[in-house]
């Protein structure tokens, strides 16, 4: 039920506008899921500079409107067509003639042939059938974990998705702009970060009834499950739609869709390291792009067009970049050199739609500008010469999947859709390949010259992180196996129905079936392939880090206790980032100051300040004063650390002794710590008469023993 709420939430919206553009039934649901995205984008940001919480009657009253002004803008296109229509039979053309622009050949699949016209069935049932695969391999692996589908993440970036979509859910706040109250509960910060995912995913919460971290966990799965399959199988699409048969162009979409899953990167490593927003937002990149590319011959798919596009940039911005590239490199290599409706036409309706989605997510560009020389700052190089991490990258072999080893059958087929290509002459794909190919490479070892600073200057859009830049290798490659597979096995039947046709059917029928039965057995050996191989990647993506590393049995004990204490909510219960004992807010809601395992830095200098000095608690009156101002009634620490170069913070691993602090809680790695300001004498004993492992019962530290040494 979780995955049809969620599939719900991103189709109904989309396909409603989609409807109200005037799109057939079957466009409006291809392009329903980035206009979703993007309907979500624009209301949470309204609604949050306009004091509106964010709730499924807000996202249905921002589809109405949506399609409301959609619509208005449709109509006022079709009377302006129809009048220059008019204006035209006046002037000496045949009545009824249509404008040029209606009798230019459009886009197969904006406007299919009627006898050709369920080709579209073939990609479509590919993409169900692969996200349906994808799904049911990793929740199987998860679900065989402690706690099944509600285990925690024991990683990095699910510990503040987890807690950004709670945060979402129960205070209504979903502004991008707004994540600053969640991130620094100290002050509040500005902090601009990319909501659209986690909105959606808050309302899956507040639908089926479940907590955020089974939310995030099944969200997380089913739209990675979703997206990649989509976003590839439309790449396919924009690669073979032009210069291939109808029959081909299909066969590519739908076996590239099929084939996403044995590439381990997509999308099982993106879930194995939790990285949703990006990971989401680049798989829906390349149906982002088609759509683009597509409004050229049907300017129905322009409101689209726009809304998928900043729809991709509010899940995260890198995939606007993203969609941008493959729309700018298909330009460049052959719309300029076959333009659709005309070179000055093609450009005045790309640069539109490129500049509604910047105009419309100006305050992100504008933030992620400001946070350019951060994010550039981030180091993945290794230690490898030249032409070996030349080699990783053309096989594929980035951060966690070359964990798998180079796989040469996909490869081998890739290239055999690159030799495809360059017989039709469609060098962009190729060329767009070779460019983020020179900008993976130089990710993990930079150039000398003044090129390995331009390319980490690009390369810092996807935090010059090799992983991440192999998405968008391996998109492109998956692709190109869809074009080399779905183009060959229709040539092969075109070859063969020319031999029998003449002799068994003289009309040519028999070649139609033939098609259709080359593209389902490419189609089934391909899903055979996934049923062996995929399953290895997505234990991975279920199972990897669910084995208790930062909050295990302990720490979840510790967390419902402590959320039944007097004042666990009134005020902050103070945590060590490094620690990720922050899940207790995406478990229980309890105010933590750390959100995140990033420390607040400057950010936040009393929650700072705090974590180089809380052992001088009751003498130091700073200390006890930034205590106060804070609000801080509880101190919660549980190592080990995240991060192996973390060391052991002695200013929180040593309290016993600060005179301001009475530890009230001690079970195993976790020990709390009541600050004796905040609680009455009476509430600090009724305290620990409700602990269950008060400290004159002390248990072994555990894990912290064992790192730490004894205490």
């Amino acid at each position: 039920m979780v995955m049809l709420t969620l599939t719900s939430l991103l189709v109904v919206p989309g396909l409603i506008v989609g409807l109200a553009a005037r799109l057939s039934l079957r466009m409006a649901v291809g392009t329903s899921i980035p206009v979703s995205a993007g309907i979500v984008t624009i209301a949470t940001y309204v609604y949050g500079r306009s004091g509106v919480p964010w709730s499924l009657a807000g996202y249905a009253v921002a589809t109405a409107v949506t399609a409301a002004i959609v619509g208005l803008v449709g109509l006022l296109i079709s009377g302006s067509l129809w009048l220059r229509r008019r204006r035209r039979a006046r002037a000496g053309g045949r009545p009824g003639e249509p404008a040029d622009d209606t009798r230019r050949p459009r886009s197969p699949v904006a406007t299919p042939s009627p006898r050709r016209a369920w080709w579209w069935l073939l990609p479509a049932a590919s993409i169900l059938v692969s996200a349906w695969l994808i799904g049911q391999m990793i929740i199987t692996e998860l679900a065989a974990t402690p706690g099944g589908t509600a285990n925690i993440f024991q990683g990095w970036d699910a510990h503040w998705h987890a807690n950004y979509l709670r945060f979402i859910h129960d205070t209504g706040l979903a502004s991008p702009d707004q994540a600053g109250l969640l991130r620094y509960p100290e002050n509040g910060a500005t902090l601009y970060y990319p909501s659209t995912w986690h909105a959606i995913a808050a309302l899956v919460m507040g639908l089926r009834g479940i907590g955020a971290v089974e939310t995030y966990n099944l969200v997380q799965i089913g739209s990675m499950a979703l997206v990649f399959p989509l976003g590839v199988a439309a790449l396919a699409w924009l690669i073979t739609h032009r210069s291939f048969s109808r029959p081909a162009a299909a066969t590519s979409a739908a076996v590239a869709a099929m084939a996403t899953p044995l590439f381990p990167g997509l999308p099982f490593v993106e879930v194995m390291v939790a990285a949703t927003p990006s990971g989401v937002a680049n798989g829906l990149a390349g149906l982002v792009a088609a759509v683009v590319v597509a409004s050229l011959s049907d300017r129905r798919l322009v409101p689209a067009a726009a809304l998928g596009l900043v729809g991709v940039g509010g899940i995260h911005p890198s995939a606007m970049v993203t969609a941008a590239v493959i729309v700018l490199f298909w330009w460049l290599f052959e719309g300029l050199w076959r333009p659709v409706r005309g070179r000055v036409r093609d450009f005045l309706v790309l640069a539109g739609v490129g500049l509604a989605g910047v105009l419309t997510l100006l305050p992100q560009v504008l933030t992620v500008s400001e946070d350019a020389d951060e994010i550039s700052a981030f180091q993945f190089e290794i230690n490898a010469d030249r032409a070996a991490v030349w080699g990783r990258a053309v096989a594929l072999q980035v951060r966690h999947v070359q964990d798998w080893g180079v796989r040469w059958v996909l490869l081998s087929l890739a290239a055999l859709g690159v030799i495809v290509m360059l017989r039709r002459l469609v060098l962009w794909p190729i060329l767009l390949w070779g460019g983020v190919l020179v900008v993976c490479v130089n990710s993990m070892s930079m150039f000398g010259n003044w090129t390995g600073g331009a390319l980490r200057g690009i390369g810092s859009i996807y935090y010059n992180d090799p992983r991440r830049i192999g998405v968008l290798l391996a998109v492109l490659v998956a692709a190109a196996v869809g074009v080399g597979v779905g183009v060959t096995v229709q040539a092969l039947a075109g070859w063969a129905a020319r031999l029998i046709d003449p002799i068994t059917d003289p009309r040519g029928t028999g070649a139609a079936g033939l098609r259709v039965a080359v593209a389902l057995a490419a189609l089934v050996a391909t899903g055979s392939w996934v049923v062996q191989a995929s399953p290895e990647y997505a234990s991975a993506a279920g199972a990897n880090q669910r084995a208790g590393r930062m909050v295990d049995g302990h720490d979840l004990r510790a967390f419902e206790w402590l959320s039944e204490q007097p004042q666990a909510y009134s005020g902050l219960v103070y945590t060590n980032p490094d620690e990720g004992s922050g899940w207790m807010y995406a478990t229980h809601g309890l105010p933590s100051t750390a959100r995140h395992y990033l420390q607040p830095g400057s950010t936040a200098p009393l929650t700072t300040a705090l974590f180089f000095s809380m052992d001088r608690a009751g003498t130091d009156p700073r200390v006890d004063s930034a205590l106060d101002e804070l609000g801080v009634t509880f101190v919660y620490v549980s190592p080990p650390n995240y991060w192996g170069f973390q060391k052991p913070n002695d200013h929180l691993l040593r309290l016993d002794q600060a005179p301001g602090l009475i530890k009230v809680y001690s079970d195993s790695q976790v020990r709390i710590f009541a600050v004796r300001a905040a609680f009455t004498q009476e509430e600090i004993d009724r305290i620990l008469a409700d602990s269950p492992f008060p400290p004159d019962r002390r248990t072994p530290l555990t894990r912290a023993t064992e790192l730490y040494g004894g205490e």
